[in-house]
């Protein structure tokens, strides 16, 4: 940040002032001092100035003196919200003044008669006032004058008070320098601590206690706002009054006041700094972190009062002597240049909230984005690309660097463990400077990314993160890194990836870094010191070069011209010096421009910008004036305040940043910009406007420059003199601009020859009304069709009634869906490419808005083999969409796409049901077959890759999505047989794998009646002989194929050798030999495949069921008692006979069965001692062989006529035990 001082105001009759306040909604500025003085000023913009910002011209439109007081005026304050102003003088006097039809008028007044009033504050509502006298009273009042409490503390004479933000807490600063803490009551709470007096012995007093309200705070969470400040130059700022950690500030001076700004971004601390030789006058500026700012100087002896502006902090009032002071500071924005891209980033915050706006303003295209970052700390850009330094949301160490395009777009991010004072960019490499440290990170663009992936192997693809280096400012200069190492080359600086950050424990530098830049041109880093040093390095692999001296004083910002010969060093104290750079300034140095550099000097100099053509021409802002110097002559001034971020083609940029960054809400505009030509072009246009293009010629061939000819030849071509304007462009060796001149002496039409002359200088509004003018219409359409203006083509056809063909409306339609196409305004381009017919980028809209039914109503729309049928037919492959993309690959002919989308969707069943559907007549049944085949090959591929990962579940899921459940149960079987046999699982899990074989085959008995209802039937037979008989064959066609399946590689093998080698007979016999070992081989295994195939087709329910009721059984056992307790001696004299007979237990449980028996029977006999009707009943029919159905709920025989029927299963339950269930208890299928 840098200051200065802008205008001065003498007080009559020299009265020396004691105290100031600015208003800061209001703008009115009252001072106060000796004998009674107080004075109410008032500057205003004048309203018809063309200047902006701090350059604009400012009137003193009120100076009122104010009557009342009759000694001196020690304290002023206002009351915003009711404009009030509040003084007191120092015999105690209060006086409350008011603003009545632009005058100021007294409205209270009040004198306690005791004591002086030492301090006066308002809450930060204005409803409440508190006011503290030397003897220790405190008294409390609103602002219609009443007397809420008040009070005589006893702690001792009172200096100072201030009101917390919310207004509950009052601080009061004692004279011994003690602040005491009162609630808004006055009841005492605690003493507050003071850390900033450690170690300070002897008296002190407290100079001001200031806690900013927080109305405008910006960006950034429990930021300090209480600032306390002694006499002794000590200040702590802290966060509350019970901040633990404060910021404690050693400003040198001795303080006499201070004030927080606006926003509470910045203190001023102002005081005398003491010296041997003479007292100075100085203003310290802080941020709310106690990092200083910036320094200024003023003239007099005492300083008496600062305040601040409010409309946008950007001016300071300070009281001295018998004048007053206005300070006009310039901030350090947060902001960037994007050259190429000509693009502008800067920063802002909102109040009230801790998120910093980023915007992206493109000035080219006018259009803004705008993003939102926390805890920015630094914005840098280069030609295509910005980077944002933020600090993590965590609160840990170090920044994260993101890039972004200069649309807005990030593409990378990089947390670094370095804290930066300093960022800048070049266009592949991010530098970041501290104190002692210097860290550079080569990063990769995307564009690099993509070379490097087709250009390096996969050890230089890991190193992609970029190329990092970190050195220390002392210890850089011995790097030995080779000279060779020059260019840009990305496989010749992969020589350090990762950086030892360890570095950072070393020492910090004797002789810090202040601050840097870069020569983009020549790709040097030039790094200044606080003594005047400054040291040159090579980019990107920083290799040191040389150093040289500037002076004593230490720079403050320093700049490089385009072919850095010469370097321009503003200091802390805001003095410009050219400095000359000893290896490069050979030619400069001989320059007649540049004899006497060493005498050049501008005071109060806070930016500058080198020409970038021509390293002779810079610019300078000093105070709100701008200098252009050619050499080391000035041209006149510009009134201004504008920041520069170019200066091109002898044309001066700049941007008032202090108006933008106050537009929250607002879309910039040209406004904001300003673009200043040089002397030299200035008097170019004045000789083409007054003395001809003969003078003209001879101008420019004194001062050759591209900007001056393109210049001229548009004076030429507007005068149609196109001899003239050819010759400049032959000097300019534009072959474009000679081919225009070429095809303007071909046109015939003088107005046709000016409308194009105006085009080709971009002035297309003013084509296009000469055209209309001339009742040529239907060129001005044309014109606007040439530019891609599609609305203003729209626009004249529907004012001049121009006809338009059906096929040129719809490409204006089309062209106005294009410009919402490019801006992804998917809606309102889908409306246009809809009446322009284009069906094609229609459905691209309707893609992206995810408007797939909108997709297919177009399928069905087109024609058959419409070409764009094959593209929506990947999109919705892509999408996973089978249904969609089948219908899209099968009306435009492309079946085989269709397959292989079913095949890379896993919807094998469709896949199948599609190569079987294929009509013969146009693909042919051998076609059919290899389709077959293809899709058999395929999905036995799939199966056997999980199969080897021991995925059976995952294969058996595959087989059923593809329709094979014969395949998936036989799987599913064999893997319940290697269970059974090697592992021992619970029967509820082999009971749930026998259901699973069982709804397998139930899918397959289905599925085979599907295909016999399909298959056309013979009218001779009868329905039911026809029906079974299709259902028999449809059951062994399947049996068959699966069992072709299980070698469908040799048959494979065969049909293709067939295929292929039909005339081969030597090869034939050889695959016949190999064919028939191999089927000799396999027909074990096939007869083994068959009988497990049938037992599962036979009988597919019969392990559910056996495993079933055994867990029935079970169940039952404990629910019921056994046999033996129910006295069915029967039941039990058959189970022993079976465990008799048993040969596969041991002799010792046959011996034990015996006596079971034998103890068992010697008291009863073998009969039902409660046996029945129906229970002799039950006995005979289960000792029958016929097959009675068994009820799944309870294991009982199933005696009535009427029972429930599982649909899926099968199976046979009682009506009212099945009522009580919610599912089938085999098969899980929901009773209804």
């Amino acid at each position: 940040m840098f200051s200065y001082l802008s205008k001065k105001i003498a007080i009559p009759n020299n009265a020396k002032l004691k105290s100031a306040s600015w208003s800061k909604e209001h703008g009115y500025v009252a001072c106060g001092g000796e004998d009674g003085l107080l004075k109410v000023l008032k500057l205003e913009v004048q309203s018809d100035t063309k200047h902006k910002g701090l350059a604009a011209q400012t009137n003193l439109v009120m100076n009122q003196t104010l009557d009342g007081h009759s000694d001196n005026v020690q304290v002023i304050i206002w009351n915003e919200k009711f404009r009030k102003i509040t003084s007191s003088d120092q015999n105690g006097l209060i006086i409350v003044w008011m603003l009545h039809k632009g005058a100021w008028y007294e409205e209270m007044i009040n004198n306690r008669n005791k004591s002086s009033v030492k301090d006066m504050k308002w809450d930060c509502d204005g409803q409440r006032i508190c006011i503290v006298y030397e003897d220790g009273a405190a008294i409390v009042g609103s602002v219609d004058g009443n007397r809420i409490w008040g009070k005589e503390l006893k702690h001792g004479s009172l200096t100072s008070v201030e009101w917390s933000p919310d207004g509950n807490i009052l601080l009061f600063g004692l004279l011994t320098g003690e602040i005491c803490v009162f609630d808004s009551y006055g009841n005492f709470l605690n003493k507050m601590p003071t850390y900033c007096l450690n170690n300070i012995h002897g008296a002190v007093r407290i100079i001001s206690l200031d806690w900013y309200k927080g109305g405008n705070n910006y960006g950034i969470r429990m930021l300090p706002s209480l600032a306390v400040c002694y006499d002794v130059g000590r200040c702590q700022l802290m966060t509350n009054h019970e901040d633990p950690d404060p910021v404690l500030l050693n400003t040198g001076i001795q303080i006499t006041c201070s004030c927080w700004n606006e926003d509470g971004s910045m203190l001023a601390v102002a005081g005398t700094q003491m010296s041997t030789d003479r007292n100075i006058n100085v203003v310290q500026f802080y941020n709310p972190f106690g990092h200083h700012l910036s320094t200024l100087l003023l003239p007099g002896k005492c300083l008496t009062a600062c305040t601040w502006e409010g409309n946008g902090s950007l001016r300071l009032a300070l009281a001295v002597d018998s004048f007053l002071y206005f300070a006009n500071l310039r901030p350090h924005y947060k902001w960037a240049y994007s050259s190429t891209a000509n693009t502008i980033i800067y920063n802002y915050s909102r109040p009230h909230t801790f998120e910093h706006s980023i915007t992206f303003w493109n000035l080219k295209t006018n259009k803004t984005k705008i993003i939102s970052v926390h805890h920015l700390i630094d914005i840098c850009a280069s030609e295509d690309y910005v980077c944002l330094v933020c600090k993590p949301s965590d609160a840990g160490q170090g920044v994260i660097l993101t890039m972004y395009t200069a649309i807005g777009v990030a593409i990378e991010s990089k947390h670094v463990q370095f804290e930066p004072t300093q960022s800048m960019m070049t266009s592949n490499q991010i530098i970041l400077i501290n104190k002692s440290f210097i860290y550079s990170w080569q990063y990769f663009t995307p564009k690099q990314i993509l070379d490097l992936g087709l250009k390096f192997t996969s050890l230089t693809l890991r190193q992609r993160d970029g190329i990092e280096r970190l050195y220390h400012i002392d210890t850089i200069s011995l790097k030995t890194v080779s000279s060779d190492l020059v260019d840009d080359d990305i496989s010749s600086s992969i020589f350090q990836t990762k950086v030892d950050w360890n570095l950072m424990n070393q020492p910090v530098s004797s002789d810090p870094i202040s601050t840097s830049t870069i020569s983009h041109s020549t790709r040097r880093l030039l790094i200044a010191r606080e003594s005047g040093l400054i040291q040159i390095y090579r980019l990107p692999d920083l290799y040191y070069e040389m150093k040289f001296s500037v002076g004593d004083n230490c720079p403050y910002r320093i700049y490089v011209n385009c072919d850095a010969t010469c370097l321009g060093v503003i200091d802390e104290s805001g003095t410009f010096r050219l400095h000359l750079i000893p290896y490069n300034a050979t030619s400069l140095s001989s320059s007649v421009k540049f004899q006497n550099i060493d005498n050049f000097m501008r005071k109060d100099v806070w930016d500058v910008k080198f020409e970038e053509d021509n390293p002779d021409i810079f610019a300078i802002m000093e105070k709100t004036r701008m200098y252009i110097f050619d050499g080391l002559q000035s041209e006149p001034a510009i009134h201004t305040s504008t920041y520069l971020y170019e200066f091109k083609n002898l044309e001066v940029h700049g941007i008032l940043l202090d108006e933008l960054v106050k537009t929250v809400n607002i879309q910039p505009n040209e406004e904001f910009l300003l673009k200043t030509p040089i002397k030299k072009v200035r008097d170019f246009k004045q000789i083409l406007e007054k003395d001809g293009l003969e003078k003209a010629s001879e101008f420019i061939n004194n001062n050759p420059h591209t900007k001056l000819r393109h210049l001229f030849i548009e004076a030429c071509l507007e005068k149609q003199n196109l001899e003239m304007a050819e010759l400049q462009f032959v000097h300019l060796q534009e072959y474009s601009g000679i081919q225009f001149i070429k095809r303007l002496r071909n046109i015939q039409s003088n107005l046709i020859r000016k409308a194009e002359i105006l085009v080709y200088f971009k002035k297309y509004d003013e084509a296009e009304t000469l055209l209309l003018n001339n009742d040529r219409s239907d060129l001005a359409v044309e014109l606007r069709k040439r530019l891609g203006d599609w609305f203003r083509v729209a626009q004249l056809t529907k004012d001049t009634g121009v006809l338009m063909k059906d096929l040129e409306q719809a490409e204006i339609c089309n062209g106005m869906g294009d410009y919402y196409y490019n801006q992804m305004l998917w809606d309102k381009a889908a409306g246009y490419y809809q009446q322009g017919n284009d069906l094609l980028k229609f459905a691209e809209c309707l893609y992206q808005l995810e408007d797939y039914e909108g997709i297919e109503r177009i399928i069905e729309e087109l024609p058959d083999c419409h070409d764009t049928l094959y593209d929506f037919g990947l999109r919705f492959a892509n999408l996973g969409m089978i249904k969609q993309a089948m219908y899209a690959f099968i009306k435009c002919n492309r079946r085989k796409e269709a397959i292989d989308v079913c095949l890379r969707l896993n919807e094998w069943r469709v896949a199948y049901e599609l190569a079987k559907s294929i009509d013969s007549q146009d693909a042919g049944h051998h076609h059919h077959q290899e389709q077959q085949k293809r899709i058999d090959n395929l999905l036995k591929q799939s199966v056997n890759c999980f199969i080897e990962q021991g995925k059976i579940i995952e294969a058996v899921e595959l087989y059923k999505h593809a329709g094979r459940f014969l395949d998936a149960a036989e799987l599913l079987y064999k893997e319940v047989q290697k269970i059974k046999q090697f592992c021992n699982r619970k029967p509820l899990y082999m009971k749930k794998m026998y259901v699973l074989i069982g709804l397998l085959m139930e899918q397959y008995y289905e599925q085979n009646k599907t295909q016999a209802n399909v298959k056309p039937r013979n009218p001779a037979c009868g329905e039911g002989v026809s029906m079974a008989s299709s259902t028999l064959a449809g059951l062994l066609l399947t049996e068959q194929d699966h069992n072709s399946l299980h070698y469908n590689n040799t048959d494979s093998c065969t049909t293709i050798t067939n295929n292929n080698n039909n005339n081969n007979n030597k090869q034939m016999n050889i695959i016949k030999q190999n064919n028939d070992i191999i089927n000799n081989e396999s027909e074990i295994l096939q007869k083994h495949n068959t009988n497990e195939i049938n037992r599962i087709i036979d009988q597919p329910w019969r392990g559910a069921e056996a495993y079933h009721y055994i867990m029935l059984t079970e169940k039952q056992l404990y629910h019921a008692l056994c046999a033996i307790y129910a006295r069915n001696y029967v039941v039990c004299s058959k189970a022993f006979i079976k465990l008799e007979n048993f040969t596969d237990i041991s002799s010792v449980e046959q011996k034990e069965i015996k006596e079971l028996t034998l103890d068992l029977f010697s008291r009863h006999q073998p009969i039902n001692e409660q046996d029945t009707m129906e229970s002799s009943e039950m006995d005979s029919m289960l000792e029958s062989e016929t097959k009675i159905p068994v009820c799944v709920v309870t294991g009982q025989p199933i005696t009535d006529y009427q029972f429930w029927m599982c649909p899926t299963c099968k199976h046979c339950a009682y009506e009212n035990e099945i009522t009580k269930l919610h599912n089938c208890p085999l098969c899980h299928f929901p009773v209804q």
